[in-house]
């Protein structure tokens, strides 16, 4: 695990919600907010799957697999220069492929040794734990369902993939919280733009879209490169 100090703020864009009413949370209480792909469950192959299967439909360019591993060092805006896709593609996209991926969502796994990892964190009392995420909430409950990974609290959803910014503010501003007792993990250098740009603490992890060298580019608090690193940041005592 790697502590990075930084007061570099970078450029990021904005996000959507899940209604419900607000929940106000002690100032004190330490709030941990995942995302989804990437973090919590290993979706990498198949998001480029459903990519590639919707490229012919909207023009852009197939990705081959040998360049899986090149396109995990690119940021968002560098992968769709890349691909050759239209920014005003992008939502209808992302649309498409989140219901694309709900049909085989259940091949999908949490990243090896992490279940054990949020049992622990959740188990001693002292964190409250929400998933915000790009993907269906539909998509995710079910996952979460299948692996019985029953820790989280609330599932929020965006449409947007650009930029979390926005989103983050305004679950900061349902849950009446102090956006330094927030922690958002999460797995490309959006998650971390978008949550340091909100004001929140931000780990980075290094197992999913993006390589610890792309994440560290975008100077998140936290970089950690396996799971039961996260236990050095959320102790459980």
């Amino acid at each position: 695990m790697v502590r990075i100090k930084s007061t570099v703020f970078l450029l990021g864009l904005p996000l959507v919600e899940a209604v419900q009413l607000p929940t106000l949370m002690s100032e004190k209480t330490t709030t941990i907010l995942f995302d989804f792909d990437g973090t919590l469950a290993e979706t990498m192959m198949l998001i480029y799957t459903v990519f590639n299967r919707l490229s012919s439909v909207y023009g852009y360019r197939h990705l081959p697999e040998e360049e899986i591993e090149l396109v995990r060092h690119l940021t968002i805006h560098e992968f769709i220069e890349h691909v050759g896709i239209s920014r005003w593609k992008i939502p209808i996209v992302a649309i498409h492929a989140r219901h694309l991926m709900h049909q085989d969502i259940h091949e999908v796994h949490p990243p090896k040794g992490l279940a054990d990892v949020l049992t622990r964190i959740h188990d001693s009392g002292r964190y409250h734990m929400d998933i915000l995420t790009s993907n269906r909430p539909k998509n995710v409950h079910k996952f979460l369902a299948e692996h019985s990974m029953d820790w989280f609290d609330e599932v929020h959803s965006t449409r947007r993939i650009l930029s979390k910014k926005r989103r983050v503010k305004k679950y900061i501003r349902e849950k009446g919280i102090d956006p330094q007792t927030l922690y958002y993990i999460g797995d490309t250098s959006v998650d971390v733009e978008s949550a340091r740009l909100a004001g929140t603490k931000v780990v980075a992890v290094a197992w999913g879209l993006n390589t610890s060298q792309a994440l560290a580019r975008s100077k998140p608090d936290y970089l950690v490169n396996h799971p039961v690193e996260l236990l050095d940041i959320f102790p459980e005592h």
